[in-house]
């Protein structure tokens, strides 16, 4: 049976795609549209969609890509003809991208003869998103704080606590004031103190003044010598995210995994619902995860005024 090519507008289209995603998978590399390498046994320029030429040390590599936009499955009289192309160019791999995918026999073929399969899938594209989506791991960090402080005065007097605030000192010198709340709230977002789950304990002796009230009720300033100790716990989470904005490929050999060239993440969720899975030990899943997956650390702990959204992306693929 004939396979059909969609008209050539949309197959130019699709060509042209698949030369964006390599450019960003393969960015060491120099990556040619419609190229023309040199066949060694027909003796003739060979016609290559996309080709991916790179050095490693005194090696030079090359990669050809041929791209199928089809109305059905490539087969294997597809994958042996490309197998015939990469052979008369030399090249050290082939790719071989087909947009309405692969029979099960040319899977079989090319896992045989080491050549990939792909589909492209582009997000923003009404013809070629594909039902993707993409495992995330939610990791919150939640810290409990112990404090206790000493201070020193040059005369008697009344430790001043803010009845709605707590217990109130400065950083320099009682030009502006904060809260342990903040203070901890502070430190703790920005980095200042170590994330990793446990137990911790800090001493801090810089400069730190306390206000109180000597025996005639004015305000004045002591030192202030603060410990404290931070417990840090880990839970963690498993959902799956289909991202709104995103290009890559679909792997025919590997099961179907998904390869991203490009994904963006101002959409991940930020909060969870009924389908997410608490899970035990999230350094398990990452390892044992295969292909992409997403993970996202929220930290961030409210101070006075609320705000609490800080949260860190990673991808591991």
């Amino acid at each position: 049976m004939t396979k059909k090519k969609r008209p050539s507008a949309q197959w130019a289209k699709y060509e042209e795609l698949a030369h964006k995603i390599v450019e960003e998978l393969m960015p060491h590399a120099v990556v040619t549209l419609d190229d023309h390498p040199y066949g060694h046994e027909t003796e003739s320029p060979r016609q290559i969609d996309v080709s991916a030429k790179w050095a490693d040390g005194e090696n030079d590599y090359l990669l050809i890509v041929q791209v199928k936009d089809l109305s059905t499955p490539a087969d294997i009289n597809t994958v042996g003809t490309f197998r015939s192309v990469i052979q008369d160019v030399g090249a050290h791999r082939g790719v071989l991208i087909c947009s309405a995918g692969f029979t099960k026999k040319a899977r079989t073929y090319a896992r045989n003869l080491g050549i990939r399969l792909y589909q492209l899938h582009d997000a923003s594209s009404r013809d070629w998103a594909l039902e993707l989506t993409v495992p995330i791991l939610w990791v919150t960090l939640n810290p409990q704080f112990h404090f206790s402080a000493r201070f020193t005065t040059s005369a008697a007097g009344n430790l001043y606590v803010d009845p709605s605030e707590g217990l109130l000192f400065s950083e320099d010198g009682g030009h502006t004031r904060t809260t342990t709340v903040d203070y901890f709230a502070r430190l703790w977002n920005t980095g200042g103190l170590d994330r990793t789950p446990g137990r911790h304990g800090k001493r801090d002796r810089n400069g730190l003044d306390i206000p109180y009230l000597d025996y005639t009720g004015k305000e004045v300033w002591g030192k202030l010598d603060f410990e404290y100790t931070y417990e840090v716990s880990r839970q963690s989470w498993l959902g799956q995210y289909r991202p709104s904005d995103c290009r890559g490929l679909l792997d025919f050999i590997e099961s179907d995994l998904f390869l991203p060239s490009y994904i963006n993440l101002s959409d991940i969720p930020t909060v969870r619902d009924e389908t997410w899975v608490e899970v035990r030990d999230s350094n398990e899943v990452a390892l044992n995860t295969v292909g992409m997956l997403i993970t996202t650390e929220q930290y961030g702990v409210a101070d006075h005024s609320g705000r609490i959204v800080l949260q860190k992306f990673e991808r591991v693929e």
